[in-house]
């Protein structure tokens, strides 16, 4: 059967490359030819050849909802779900929710994405504040959830993860258990097998950790040990894939001790993160100043960065609706992304994806 009567096969390949993520769901619904197609991973790859891929930032965003007591004003609940930013279109939208959680995501859950598929990994229960080990897993070509393999071992959170670029696997270190005891061990997620293995111990315990993948190495930053209980160190170790274990801990990585939450991978470009009102780089292992946030963020939600592009999501004071920034870092510009009122939520966890 041919892809598009009339038309040979390469020619119809274009077309339905060229067709926008929205509608892959369609276009496979369309007959089994064209399922087989968009569900290839050939598909995505040739589309990302052919430069027709758009970045779409996936966030852990809770739902606003009008608060009567303070005269009709929209005000944040503790409900979050999977909200997406067209970075392209500029069109904010909402994901269904995830299968046995229809009335919101699990709470500090982390999202990842690898290709066209979304991972949300762990969290609390939002009813019983369960910690879970549960994975879920949204395929964008075909508009479903799946349900993953559960985390193996002691239930933990407040872990750091990260996904590779270049392999569709994810990565969990650190965290803490159910009795507030930090963690130091770690795990690597293959999406593709659904299968988790267990990677080497880190060298210390870290807790509320960062999880960066950073030029081929899954980097975990900061965090704390059991014993100091939310007093951040400055150290960071990272596994070296090759010789399948943790380089030695570089003790001074942040200048302070401080969250890690924003530290985001930048590429050639190194790491960036928020610190002190500024956005700043590590280059030539120093912290040096990028350009400082907008007046309207003084507490810093989220950050990711997208081809030479820093999106930062926070709000001026607690309890406040949440704004969105893109920084152009070429030019050192700040814009202002519209977003409608239930768009204007806190930011737990988040990632680009390029579908």
């Amino acid at each position: 059967m041919d892809f598009i009567p009339g038309l040979p096969d390469d020619v119809a390949r274009q077309c339905l490359i060229r067709v926008s993520y929205e509608n892959f769901s369609t276009i496979a619904a369309v007959c089994r030819v064209w399922k087989s197609e968009v569900e290839d991973p050939d598909f995505f790859r040739q589309r990302k050849t052919a430069g027709y891929t758009r970045p779409v930032f996936a966030m852990a965003q809770a739902r606003v909802v009008p608060n009567r007591s303070s005269g009709g004003m929209k005000c944040p609940t503790l409900a979050y779900r999977v909200t997406l930013l067209d970075l392209e279109t500029g069109n904010w939208s909402e994901l269904p929710p995830v299968p046995g959680f229809s009335d919101g995501l699990p709470m500090f859950c982390q999202l990842v994405g690898v290709e066209s598929e979304l991972v949300v990994v762990g969290g609390w229960d939002p009813d019983t504040w369960e910690i879970l080990s549960s994975v879920f897993i949204y395929n964008f070509l075909s508009a479903t959830w799946r349900r993953g393999a559960d985390m193996p071992g002691r239930r933990r959170s407040f872990f750091g993860c990260a996904a590779s670029g270049l392999e569709r696997v994810v990565y969990v270190a650190g965290g803490h258990d159910g009795e507030k005891n930090a963690l130091k061990s770690a795990l690597v997620y293959d999406v593709a097998k659904d299968e988790w293995a267990p990677l080497p111990d880190m060298a210390r315990e870290r807790d509320e950790c960062k999880g960066v993948f950073h030029r081929g190495k899954f980097h975990v930053i900061g965090g704390y040990c059991t014993e100091m209980q939310g007093r951040f160190e400055r150290s960071a170790e990272a596994f070296d894939f090759a010789n399948w274990e943790w380089d030695k801990a570089e003790e001074d990585f942040l200048e302070d001790s401080t969250c890690p939450r924003t530290c985001v991978d930048g590429g050639d470009m190194g790491m960036y993160m928020c610190h002190a009102g500024e956005v700043v780089a590590l280059q030539d292992s120093r912290w040096q100043t990028v350009d400082k946030l907008p007046a309207e963020i003084r507490h810093t939600a989220y950050m990711t960065t997208w081809e030479g592009k820093l999106l930062v999501i926070g709000c001026r004071s607690f309890g406040e609706a949440h704004v969105a920034y893109m920084l152009d870092l070429k030019s050192h510009r700040w814009r202002k992304l519209v977003a409608a009122e239930e768009f204007c939520g806190h930011v737990q966890s988040g990632c680009c994806l390029e579908i």
